[in-house]
């Protein structure tokens, strides 16, 4: 493509995005950067983005029976007590009836967050980024991928035996109101009926399936303890189910945990850079080495390549990139403080926070600089997110797949942000 014909055709997908008006906080235009074309990759890229998806499977697999075995294993409880954390009691009575129920599956749906092309640092269960994820989709003219509105009608018709199953989406946050609510029209539209609530709940006599907030909004609304009655009844689909288990980050640390790992195969392992709980007992190993905490933070900034961030279900920090810590940016005694933070949240409000790897690969990538109206290239740090499903008895799939780019190591949906689909 010549630079008149790709000046041209971001041009076009940059007014595409601007017109649906998804901006995130209700903003007059899309919000983010966007290229002509999509990032490419290779197949064997391609099969790594593929073959992860029955290793994610596992790992929700193994990580569920484990927390279940927690609820009723009284060797076990300390599972129990981190993955409830400073939840109330009243979430976390009714976290332990969900689990002690039998009836928690995975969850249909899971978007990892890759800072390199199979290194998940973070996996969004209950997450939005459905709307963005469907209007970068369909700026490709033809997608290996079968798109979220697609997948989407696909697993309520699995789980309810029709996709016109009366449905609900429920979102719990403000900004992003219009990307929802793009994503609920094009799913009418394509023959589904799914109604968006924000910050209310359906009646449970009138839906089957509920695309649920996290467990402590959820409960928050009024009905929302009926429609968990009616999910342990089986009258209902929440998906994810109930449990605080899918609306946190501290999972991704079970593979390496010296009292979990032997439970995990080295396949599951390998999903995400090693990952530890920060506590004055942690037995943090990371290439085969040994180092405390102590021995961490008085590294050179050049070797001390860990991010600190924090991992329970606490609302205001759970999601956005918030809490998130880049501590080779930081100086020793920085460092010194944050990990006291950490260590006293923990301690003192059950608060969890993790030390993970931190993953440096940047992408080559081409996009629109939306001021000069010229295109640019350049190396930015990267997030892809492949859309993953995994509908009973099917293998599991890769419904959409999208990636952000940033020239900044901190990748999130922000106005300096490059939005490009994925395509091979």
């Amino acid at each position: 493509m010549n630079t008149v014909n790709a000046i041209n055709r971001a041009l076009e997908i940059r007014d595409y995005c601007n017109k649906l008006q998804l901006g995130y906080d209700r903003a007059p235009d899309c919000r983010f950067l966007v290229g002509p074309e999509p990032f490419k990759i290779s197949d064997d890229q391609l099969a790594v983005f593929v073959n992860q998806g029955e290793q994610f499977r596992a790992w929700f697999a193994i990580t569920l029976e484990l927390s279940t075995r927690a609820c009723r294993d009284h060797s076990m409880s300390w599972l129990a007590d981190l993955i409830e954390g400073e939840s109330p009691d009243h979430i976390k009575k009714v976290n332990r009836q969900v689990h002690l129920s039998g009836l928690l599956n995975i969850p249909l749906f899971a978007r990892p967050d890759m800072s390199a092309i199979g290194a998940s640092v973070e996996v969004q269960t209950p997450g939005s980024g459905w709307g963005y994820q469907t209007a970068i989709h369909n700026v490709v003219g033809k997608s290996r991928w079968t798109g979220p509105v697609n997948g989407f009608k696909r697993a309520v018709k699995a789980l309810t035996g029709s996709h016109s199953t009366p449905s609900a989406y429920v979102l719990y946050n403000d900004p992003h109101f219009p990307e929802v609510e793009y994503f609920c029209r094009l799913c009418g539209e394509a023959g589904m009926q799914l109604q968006m609530h924000f910050k209310t709940l359906p009646s449970a006599s009138e839906v089957k399936f509920v695309r649920r907030p996290p467990l402590e909004d959820l409960l928050s609304y009024k009905g929302g303890s009926e429609l968990v009655q009616s999910w342990l009844n089986g009258q209902l689909v929440l998906e994810p189910g109930p449990s605080l288990l899918f609306d946190q980050k501290l999972a991704i640390l079970f593979p390496f945990h010296p009292l979990l790992r032997e439970f995990y195969p080295d396949s599951v392992r390998q999903l995400f850079p090693e990952t530890y709980l920060v506590a004055r007992d942690s037995r943090l190993v990371f290439d085969g080495k040994p180092l405390s905490l102590d021995e961490l933070s008085n590294l050179s900034g050049s070797k001390r390549q860990f991010i600190l961030k924090y991992a329970g279900a606490k609302k205001g920090l759970r999601a956005g990139g918030k809490a998130v810590y880049n501590l080779s940016e930081r100086n020793h005694q920085k460092v010194q403080e944050l990990l006291a933070m950490a260590l006293q949240d923990g301690e003192s409000h059950r608060s969890p926070w993790l030390i993970q790897k931190r993953v440096r690969q940047k992408y080559p990538i081409v996009f629109l600089d939306h001021v000069a109206e010229e295109i640019r290239e350049a190396q930015y740090y990267a997030l892809f997110r492949p859309m993953c499903s995994f509908l009973p008895d099917e293998p599991s799939e890769i419904v959409a797949l999208t990636a952000l780019f940033r020239k900044d190591w901190k990748v999130h949906g922000s106005s300096d942000a490059v939005m490009l689909p994925v395509e091979v």
